[in-house]
């Protein structure tokens, strides 16, 4: 079933039973609604064709089948066809229950426990007020024993030629054949990975994290004269396209790296390690304004 939020400026329609998605997020005008994300149609059931979705209890991927974790190794499942690794948790493809529904605010909730080492309840809240969509995600672990945790967004923009992306950042994580981070480099101002100043997506592929950001960012449109505000309480940003012939792009505010759980210290990549009843949470901002 769809919920919908709308105010005088934005329309909001989310689909808690897909993975607690939004379907779409529109600004509204007197010509009709306009498209801020990439839209998704009232009956898809792929949340990777619609307009966004939260990341946990991680973000990305991990690698090795698995992770080990306070001398346990954790098998994880392949959740995707088509890709070779565990993936984006498993909130994105559970239904989520609504929690409460009041004016212009959304509240749903998670609860799963079928994917050791986590056990968890999760929160996501959708709020509207003027011209902001606020995005609240946050989980609390339930089991006995300690896990670790990460939280992120992942939404889908629309790709144009004209495309802007203004996002400063002081590394990017370099990637091999399966997306597993290789190593890390500076970000110099020559690179053309460098989206500090209003930079046009690369032509070829894109499927990166950034780390160093600000929590600040903006994309423009200019030829629709629109642009996206995102401010979020995080360090870290994913850019994802296919490609310049791709009609979208992902800017996915998360908080840790990819792979994380592999890393020696891996609450220096960002993972959270919450004890019984301990509590992680992200915000994400999205405002829309005109085309600077």
């Amino acid at each position: 079933m769809l919920m919908t939020l709308d105010n005088a400026t934005l329309r909001l329609m989310v689909n808690p039973g897909i993975g607690g998605a939004v379907v779409r997020f529109d600004r509204l005008t007197g010509r009709g609604p306009e498209p801020l994300m990439r839209p998704g149609s009232d009956s898809e059931r792929d949340p990777n064709r619609l307009a966004m979705y939260p990341l946990v209890p991680w973000s990305n991927r991990i690698g090795g089948g698995g992770f080990a974790w306070r001398g346990r190794h954790y098998p994880l499942v392949n959740n995707l066809p088509g890709e070779a690794l565990p993936i984006h948790g498993d909130g994105w493809q559970r239904a989520w229950q609504v929690e409460a529904q009041i004016p212009h605010e959304l509240r749903l909730a998670l609860r799963s426990r079928e994917q050791p080492p986590f056990n968890y309840r999760a929160e996501l809240a959708y709020r509207l007020e003027g011209d902001v969509l606020e995005a609240r995600l946050a989980v609390t672990h339930l089991g006995v024993s300690p896990a670790p945790y990460g939280l992120g967004l992942h939404p889908w923009f629309p790709r144009t030629a004209d495309v802007r992306v203004d996002a400063a950042a002081e590394g990017v994580w370099e990637v091999d054949a399966d997306q597993l981070p290789t190593a890390w480099r500076r970000l110099e101002a020559p690179d053309h990975w460098n989206f500090s100043r209003g930079t046009s997506l690369p032509i070829g592929r894109i499927d990166n994290l950034f780390t160093g950001w600000s929590g600040r960012a903006l994309l423009r449109w200019p030829e629709r004269g629109l642009a996206l505000e995102v401010s979020a309480d995080t360090s870290r940003y994913l850019v994802f396209s296919p490609g310049a012939q791709a009609d979208f792009f992902c800017f996915e505010p998360v908080s840790h790296d990819v792979d994380a759980h592999h890393f020696d210290d891996p609450q220096r990549h960002g993972l959270v390690i919450l004890e019984e009843g301990e509590r992680h949470e992200m915000r994400c901002r999205f405002r829309c304004i005109a085309c600077p």
